[in-house]
């Protein structure tokens, strides 16, 4: 089975360090090259079950922790992502709290998510913001290829996923008990993704946020060997 991200043909199914039964029985793959860790299709959800899980999440402006965890990103966007107007909040879910909070902020903020807004805006944005949501992505390469389509020269792309890089046991890791979350990133997967799609890492706090920046122009590619990560 080739990696569903780089393409690689090394991918090996991922082991434990104990003895581990997922739900479902579930397998993970696990690229060496982009270190990109993911579950098979034929362990995937139906799409109807995989949106009857969303619609439990209590993700709505009434809750307090969701919200400080969206202030708290919109405060590094903020800090990281200078001169932003336009912003896509690319996979709100049934209740787009992020873009109400950035829209507080005086941002201009359009939503798209495939199950409750699935019309895409038509337009390009200075910062297209995913959260919690890439571990969802059946194909990364085509929802990579139409982020960086919605992006201005010089746009930012800012990630939420929690990073498996810091994880010691996979098979005890929280995240990977939810059956709709299918690929795992790590730094690496992010510095392959920046190489191949032509972004610069600007951001990375090594748990769980990354802010990719595209190029300008072909002539101006940034060099990802030059980032400086934050301990």
């Amino acid at each position: 089975m080739p990696c569903i991200l780089c393409g690689s043909k090394s991918v090996l199914p991922l082991g434990f360090s104990k003895p581990t039964v997922m739900p479902g029985n579930r397998r993970f793959m696990r690229c060496p090259d982009c270190d990109l860790i993911f579950v098979p299709e034929s362990f995937h959800l139906s799409p109807e079950n995989e949106k009857a899980r969303y619609r439990l999440h209590n993700n709505t402006l009434s809750n307090e922790g969701y919200v400080r965890m969206f202030l708290e990103k919109i405060a590094l966007i903020q800090e990281h992502c200078p001169v932003i107007k336009s912003v896509l909040d690319y996979g709100c879910g049934p209740e787009p709290v992020l873009a109400q909070l950035l829209r507080r902020e005086r941002f201009e903020c359009d939503v798209y998510d495939p199950f409750f807004f699935p019309e895409l805006p038509e337009g390009s944005y200075d910062l297209v913001i995913s959260t919690e949501v890439f571990e969802h992505f059946r194909d990364i390469k085509a929802e990579l290829c139409r982020i960086h389509s919605l992006l201005n020269p010089g746009g930012f792309l800012a990630v939420m996923t929690s990073l498996h890089d810091a994880v010691r046991d996979f098979g005890d890791w929280w995240y990977v008990s939810d059956p709709t979350h299918i690929c795992f990133f790590g730094i690496r997967t992010f510095e392959w993704i920046a190489q191949e799609f032509g972004f610069g890492i600007v951001y990375a706090d090594r748990k769980n946020f990354v802010i990719l920046q595209a190029e300008l122009d072909t002539a101006n590619k940034p060099d990802i060997s030059e980032t400086n990560f934050e301990l």
